[in-house]
């Protein structure tokens, strides 16, 4: 923070800031309040004589709500638990002159260090703080940044959702999509982690889905106040989450009255297509997308209430990328099928003051989401009918009641409550066909339903003494959740070749009919849903953190928390599991209730306060998903009862080639005779042993002013992690259900993680919302399984060597440079902008029929282990030498085949203001994404999130033809980043309005 007066610079020595919560005696309670920031400093004399007693009173300039301390007898004063946004304050002691700063700004998850020099006698002194200014000492370790309300209202946001801030900050970006409930949904990957973790709150309120995990709720753009992000090493106060902790803090209203009103307009005239679609195919589907969003608060009554509400709809008919076999060519053609979305948010807030002690604030969230997407893809791409259409309805409700207990005591109670509902249906009912490229027909996981309720209860403590800042904290949690499955119903066709290759049924024509496929999978009950009711469990937490400035410009950070899950490992379903599996399960199944999470920091700044040098050390807990709880019980070996039934190639006669008539078709698939014990996913069951999954994150930087009043950071992260979650095979066991052996799959904490980083951030600001962010990462992601947590897909290559799974992850990006920037121009202009450039991810490289990866090589070779398809066909090339996988050639790949691309996209926005009378005014903005219109290949899902086709598929299934050993379609691009509206897609301009009074 930069301070602007009459008499020199005031030093701004290292403050401390906290957020704490606090485990009352009469209930495990938890606060959030990473929803506040702190302000604090110290005041002397002229001689640099402490001044104690002096009096602190803090105005926030909206309200007009006070606070008042007094300084200790070292001159130190702290005001804990501040409402981000614009202050004044004012320093007074007997016999010196007072002196006053205006436009204090506090922000969320900060401490705002401000010292005071009082001169004796004289005329008060008012001091206006520089606008924007960036303070270089912080007083904390942790790794992150905050976004303030000005960069929300300019940046270009392609998609209006608060979660595409994180991505503005080293260490954060894109993960696959994993949730099939919420495909228009954000997956944040934090420090290497795949997304399911972490953890979101709203106000200190949580935002997550225990379900599935990821993120529940969008808001309105305009009513987020402030997001910080806490990237790595946040304090004791946080939980949950092993990864990072995302904090959002909504707008209220003010004792003026104030609103905006915002249009924007796209559709296809302004749009490019991508890059991979085929225009042969005809034109495109129509796209446009439509947004408004409103936002208006003022006073109740002036002083003592205040109201905020905002709303935002978004009506958009979209495309998404699918693929098409093309029977002719045999080849896959890339096409676009429409995908519609109706989004309606809205959030609504009342804040009081009832007292000169309490406070009272209740928040609501709404969302209303219906859209046609594409289902979880087992594949790196599917076709048109393997799309689905899903609802989402959401409701959110928090009660803050926040009491001054003192001059350094501040106590806050939270009560919350959120109800999600989902729904999805396939778009057209059917069996799932996966072919070895491509995913046709519906997916075999829907139709399914999902229901989430949660209670929260939660109360911080903050209390300064002396030098230290404590927080006491606690928190209780209930949610509770209930799966409607109807998967498996209409079943799944597992083919070996995307073409056929002869006349199998001998009817004088190659055609589909000829189809060879390995297997078909139904359901044995496939007239009703798999219903799993109750699947609950209660969270529990506390916490103390101490911020102890020892000196004036040291500062630690220490805290302790514990919590617990009280059923995710099915506990209360211990009873309920199928007796045959009980001899895999050793010793007695607890729950994980020794999860204590120490904290140690520390930050130095030196005299000047232009330095500091931070870092530290915490043991962190990730949350595990009800998902789990949903395996056991639904997979059991009994509740949802697989039918394998053999293909036509177990019909198939070698001798011609041919299969008999009655045998099973593509027409007729489920007519082959069962295979016993061959069910789909075995039994499941979770390791008593289970533990939440744990990361130590360790971290060691530095901030330091550069010329131009800019702030640099620079971090080394080292996170390791431990018992994270993988489902191994163990071993079989006679099914009577299924007639014959099944596999069990123990879900063990067996795996862990590992991330190694630089981060770099360069920050400065200039008044009237000016400001420049430049963020790069330097990281290398490493772990053993593409999904966290799940264990969907083929499993690992040998269960007893887990070690062959270690490799980078899905979405491991050596380098990612994010700028992103607010300017005026000559003629009152505003130029905003974000500009990411990354390099490419992996590729996991699959064996020709697309079950699995080639066992022979490591997971994620593709861009890794081999950079060029030269490399890859050398290595093919000396594995068919040496006989192959399992005495099968390999094919080689073509010379133009590439594993990942680089990510380059600028997005800007031009706007100018007009005044319309004295409190109106009118915006007008012109937004393009993508301005160079740079292809950029990326994917979607995990099964393949490189972009580019990753399986060897031959061209000829015939062993003689030469076709048999090339696979003329492996790496090429599928699919572009960003799909047609996504960040990274093809070039758009966008148009709006915007109105403010």
């Amino acid at each position: 923070m930069r301070i602007r007066s009459g008499h020199r610079r005031a030093r701004l020595p290292l403050l401390s800031i906290a957020i704490l919560l606090s485990w009352p005696l009469a209930s495990p309670l938890r606060a959030q309040d990473a929803a506040t920031g702190d302000l604090s400093g110290r005041a002397t004399d002229a001689s640099g004589a402490a001044l104690a007693g002096a009096r602190v009173v803090v105005t926030r300039t909206a309200t007009a709500s006070v606070r008042e301390t007094k300084t200790d007898s070292a001159g130190r004063y702290a005001l804990a638990n501040l409402a981000p946004g614009e202050y004044r304050l004012v320093l007074e002691a007997p016999g010196f002159a007072p002196k006053t700063f205006e436009r204090v700004v506090v922000e969320v998850g900060r401490r705002v260090p401000v010292n005071a020099v009082l001169d004796v006698g004289g005329r008060a002194e008012a001091v206006t703080v520089e606008e924007g200014a960036t303070p270089v000492a912080t007083g904390s370790s942790l790794v992150g940044g905050v976004v303030t309300s000005t960069v929300v209202d300019n940046l270009p946001l392609n998609g209006r959702n608060f979660l595409e801030l994180a991505f503005l900050m080293p260490g954060n970006a894109p993960a696959p999509n994993f949730d099939p409930t919420k495909t228009d949904s954000i997956a944040l990957s934090s420090a290497g982690q795949l997304g399911r973790g972490g953890n979101i709150t709203i106000d200190g309120q949580d935002n997550n889905d225990d379900a599935v995990g990821g993120p529940l709720a969008n808001l309105p753009q305009d009513a987020v106040q402030e997001f910080q992000m806490a990237t790595n090493r946040f304090s004791a106060e946080q939980g949950r989450s092993a990864a990072s902790a995302v904090n959002v803090v909504t707008r209220s209203g003010g004792d003026a009255l104030s609103g905006s009103a915002t249009f924007l307009l796209r559709d296809r005239s302004l749009q490019a297509l991508p890059a991979t679609y085929d225009r042969s195919l005809g034109p495109a589907p129509p796209f446009s997308r439509a947004q408004y969003s409103a936002a208006v608060g003022g006073p109740i009554v002036r002083g003592r209430a205040w109201w905020f509400a905002a709303a935002e709809y978004r009506n958009q008919d979209s495309v998404v990328q699918v693929g098409e076999r093309d029977t002719a060519t045999r080849t896959i053609a890339h096409a676009l099928a429409p995908a519609p979305l109706d989004d309606v948010l809205a959030t609504g807030r009342v804040d009081a003051r009832v007292s000169s002690a309490d406070s009272l604030s209740l928040r609501y969230v709404f969302e209303n989401q219906d859209d046609t997407g594409q289902s979880t893809l087992d594949r790196a791409i599917g076709t048109a009918s393997q799309r689905q259409d899903s609802r989402n309805r959401h409701h959110q409700g928090l009660l803050t009641w926040t009491r001054t207990l003192s001059a350094t005591a501040v106590n806050t109670l939270r009560a919350s409550y959120s109800d999600y509902r989902n729904s999805i249906d396939p778009v057209s009912p059917g069996p799932q066909l996966t072919f070895p490229s491509l995913q046709d027909g519906a997916s075999f996981r829907v139709p399914q339903a999902t229901t989430q309720t949660r209670w929260q209860l939660g109360e911080s403590l903050s209390w300064v003494k002396g030098a230290h800042t404590l927080r006491l904290g606690g928190d209780v949690s209930h949610t509770n959740g209930a799966f409607d499955l109807g998967v498996f119903r209409q079943g799944r066709i597992e083919f070996v070749q995307d073409f056929p290759q002869f006349d199998l049924n001998r009817d004088g024509k190659v055609d589909d009919q000829d189809l060879l496929f390995a297997v078909t999978l139904r359901s044995g009950k496939p007239d009703q849903d798999l219903v799993l009711n109750d699947c609950s469990s209660t969270y529990l937490a506390g916490f103390v953190q101490d911020d102890w400035r020892v000196t004036p410009q040291l500062t630690l950070n220490v805290g302790l928390r514990w919590e617990m899950d009280t059923n995710v490992k099915n506990v209360s379903g211990y009873g309920d599991i199928n007796p045959i599996v009980k001899p895999f399960l050793k010793g007695d199944r607890n729950r994980d209730a020794n999860n204590f999470g120490p904290r140690l920091g520390f930050a130095w700044t030196n005299g000047k306060g232009s330095v500091q040098v931070h870092g530290g050390w915490g043991l962190y807990y990730d949350r595990v998903t009800l998902e789990i709880m949903s395996l056991e019980r639904g997979l059991d070996g009994r509740a949802l009862p697989i039918e394998v039934r053999a293909g036509n190639v177990y019909y198939l006669d070698p001798t011609t080639g041919t299969v008999p008539p009655g045998a099973p078709s593509y027409s007729n698939p489920f007519t082959g005779f069962i295979i016993p014990g061959a069910g789909a996913s075995g039994i499941n069951i979770i390791d008593n042993t289970l533990q939440n999954p744990t990361v130590q994150q360790l971290s060691l930087g530095t901030r330091f002013q550069v010329p131009g009043s800019a702030v640099l950071e620079l971090d080394y992260v080292h996170n390791r992690g431990t018992h994270f979650i993988i489902g191994r095979p163990i071993g079989q066991v006679y099914n009577p259900v299924v007639g014959g052996p099944d596999q069990v799959v123990n879900i063990e904490s067996s795996v862990g993680t590992r991330y190694d980083a630089l981060l770099a951030s360069l920050e400065k600001r200039w008044g009237r919302g000016q400001q420049l962010r430049v963020s790069y990462t330097l990281a290398r992601a490493m772990n053993y399984v593409n999904d966290d947590q799940i264990p969907f897909g083929p499993g690992p290559i040998d269960p007893n060597d887990l070690q062959r799974e270690y490799g980078p992850t899905p979405n491991d990006q050596r380098h990612r440079l994010a700028l992103s920037g607010s300017f005026l121009l000559p003629l009152d202009l505003r130029l905003s902008g974000i500009w990411t450039i990354a390099s490419a991810v992996p590729m996991d490289i699959l064996m020709p029929d697309g079950s699995t990866r080639v066992p022979t090589l490591s997971r994620n070779a593709g861009g890794r282990e081999f950079k060029t398809a030269a490399e890859l066909n050398a290595y093919i090339t000396s594995l068919n030498a040496s006989g192959g996988v399992n005495g099968v050639p390999l094919p080689l790949v073509g010379a133009d085949a590439r594993f990942g691309d680089s990510f380059d996209s600028l997005d800007l926005r031009l706007s100018r203001a007009f005044s319309v009378s004295r409190s109106v005014s009118l915006e007008g903005i012109v937004e393009c994404f993508n301005v160079f219109n740079v292809t950029n290949i990326l994917g979607v899902s995990k099964a393949n999130y490189s972009g580019f086709t990753n399986v060897l598929a031959r061209d000829s299934s015939d062993p003689a033809d030469p076709g048999y050993l090339r696979s003329s379609s492996f790496g090429h691009a599928l699919t572009t980043a960003g799909g047609v509206f996504g960040s990274g897609g093809p070039r758009a301009f966008q148009l709006g309005l915007r109105m403010r009074f």
